[in-house]
């Protein structure tokens, strides 16, 4: 009898204990080191699954799609938070421009490479090759944002672009299938169900579920758990809108913009008294996300076939990998040429254009509708892998950095809503999230001065003349 056995449910809380250690190690190493934590998770799923076979890939697909779409709601939530309307604003239009440009430019490469090369003849393959994988994943690319200290400005601008990105995969993919797969209702109304209604009905339920959720907040944000009740309203709104055919993670997004900006919306819902994000409320959600996040691509490393991919596949994947990191480079200097973003960017916007949660979800998702997709799977694990080791290296010649424009300290929640700033010293003492996610203090009292040009700080009774 073996001194070590392991099978069975003790294997896969094993396995899940050494994921959140590896996920909080590489999270250290991606602020010191500044290495993408998603490759050592990707490893760590390689050799659990492929290289030692501790646990089938098949018998974890049922829970893939679900487990990648509650991370994608939580990560595009906590983004949200983190945009600032007053900041993004000259950026907005340049943004959803740039990630519409990017992703149909990135899915032609793909369907052409995938068609002549990887698929050769299969052209509903090569298709949801192309379209699942032309996103920028933004479960990689705006938590690494954050970690790197990118300025609020390019932040909010990754982040714009890794939501929009992953909306139009969602739309797309979501259409083909449709086209694909016999549905009970006539086509023509699926597949403009598909393709019109998503975006503004997101939009707009995740708006007004902001607003009601702030109501709630007014009142309830004080008592205990009430964070666990936002990821439970949270999870309500993606499911509300994806039953009305919209897009569950634009209503996430829009959902978090909307709590995160509370003082440009309290203008309109004639409040005076401020909302306090206290800073458990983004803790919670935030763990949980590295939670799922770090589950998730250890399943997609895992997902992965240890053979030889031949040369065939091995060139396209590698073609692949520069072509897209070459595009992106090539669509964003043209936008920044044109004046709309600033040529600062470019390195960072290039650089930062790895693939993974969202590719996944939509492969695993089609291949349950469309038997023949798991053919997919392989090359869209090398690409993932690629992409990723590829942005990891530029990072390391070329990495983020803090633009110089924003002051050390200064936070764009502040600045963007004053009245919070000058709160009275006697108020609750809540933090104020920073845009990391991390707590910041109350202003500090003004110094007692004697210098009569410069007003003195009220004292409590007693005190003044004591001091006198």
């Amino acid at each position: 009898m073996p001194l070590l056995s392991v099978t069975g449910s003790t294997l896969l809380v094993l396995l899940l204990g050494l994921t959140l250690l590896v996920g909080f190690g590489a999270d250290w190493l991606a602020t010191r080191f500044r290495v993408p934590d998603v490759l050592w998770l990707l490893a760590l799923g390689f050799i659990a699954g492929p290289l030692l076979g501790l646990l089938a890939p098949g018998s974890l697909l049922v829970i893939a799609p679900v487990l990648g779409a509650a991370t994608l709601v939580l990560i595009l939530f906590d983004a949200g938070i983190d945009l600032r309307l007053s900041e993004i604003r000259p950026y907005l239009g340049s943004a959803l421009l740039f990630a519409l440009a990017t992703y149909f430019a990135s899915s032609a490469l793909l369907f052409v490479v995938g068609y002549w090369v990887l698929f050769p003849g299969h052209a509903l393959l090569s298709l949801l090759f192309a379209t699942a994988l032309g996103c920028t994943s933004g479960a990689v690319v705006i938590p690494l944002a954050r970690r790197f200290e990118a300025g609020i400005g390019l932040r909010s601008f990754l982040q714009l672009d890794g939501a929009f990105e992953d909306a139009l995969a969602v739309v797309t993919v979501t259409t083909i299938v449709a086209l694909r797969v016999p549905s009970p209702g006539p086509l023509a109304l699926t597949v403009t169900a598909s393709l019109v209604l998503p975006l503004p009905v997101g939009i707009a339920v995740g708006l007004a579920a902001g607003l009601a959720w702030l109501f709630f907040l007014y009142g309830w944000q004080d008592r205990p758990f009430a964070a666990l009740a936002t990821l439970g309203f949270l999870f309500v709104v993606y499911a509300a809108a994806e039953a009305l055919d919209g897009s569950g993670i634009l209503a996430a997004l829009v959902l978090g913009v909307v709590l995160g900006n509370e003082p440009l919306v309290r203008r309109f819902l004639r409040r005076t008294h401020p909302f306090r994000f206290s800073n458990d409320l983004r803790r919670v959600q935030t763990e949980i996300a590295f939670v799922l996040r770090a589950f998730f691509l250890f399943l997609i490393g895992m997902f992965a076939v240890l053979v030889n991919p031949g040369l065939r596949v091995a060139l396209g994947v590698g073609v692949l990998v520069g072509g897209l990191l070459l595009l992106r480079w090539l669509l964003f200097s043209v936008s920044a040429s044109s004046g709309r973003t600033p040529p600062a960017w470019r390195s960072p916007v290039t650089a930062l254009y790895g693939r993974g949660l969202t590719s996944a979800v939509l492969l695993v998702v089609a291949s349950e509708l469309i038997p023949s997709v798991s053919a997919v799977f392989f090359p869209a694990i090398l690409l993932i892998f690629g992409t990723n080791v590829a942005m990891t290296a530029w990072l390391s010649v070329r990495p983020v950095r803090r633009e110089p424009a924003e002051p050390e300290g200064a936070e764009p929640w502040v600045a963007a809503a004053p009245e919070v700033a000058a709160l009275s010293v006697e108020s609750p003492p809540f933090l104020f999230p920073t845009s990391s996610g991390s707590p910041l203090a109350p202003p500090r009292e003004p110094e007692l001065t004697d210098d009569a040009s410069r007003p003195r700080h009220p004292l409590p009774r007693g005190e003044d003349e004591r001091r006198e």
